[in-house]
């Protein structure tokens, strides 16, 4: 009985150790910044080519980031084939005519400041007009 009682009484105090070293130091996990917030952006795709939306970023007609920044765009072809859209290195589904629709979520997390191309794909083939998109430092 001796021994147990002992025992609890090391556990205890091990477990009050450890406690109030996690209170005093914290955990690497809360030093974390909070994700940024995310922005979810309706284009309109159609015949004549990529529609952003103008925002509080746009400059000039042409939309401008900042790094960090996470959006989700919504797509939806107006057009009478179907298209998709590459944007960021990667397409989107193919939106059948009149009414198809897809998403693609952007991260500029770990983008490189510049200029990224976007543009409408018919069969697999780049269909002019291509626009950009400017990802800066804030």
């Amino acid at each position: 009985m001796r021994v147990s009682k002992r025992l609890l009484a090391l556990g205890a105090a091990a477990v009050a150790g450890l406690a109030a070293s996690s209170v005093a130091f914290g955990h690497p996990e809360s030093a974390e910044p909070p994700p940024p917030p995310l922005l979810i952006r309706p284009v309109l795709v159609d015949d004549a080519g990529v529609h952003m939306p103008k925002d509080q970023f746009t400059r000039r007609g042409v939309p401008r980031y900042p790094k960090g920044t996470q959006i989700r765009y919504e797509f939806k072809n107006v057009g009478s084939k179907p298209y998709a859209v590459f944007l960021w290195g990667a397409d989107t589904t193919v939106m059948r005519p009149h009414g198809g629709r897809a998403s693609m979520l952007v991260n500029y997390t770990w983008a490189q400041p510049g200029t990224y191309l976007y543009y409408r794909t018919y069969r697999g083939r780049k269909i002019a007009p291509v626009g950009r998109i400017i990802v800066f430092d804030p």
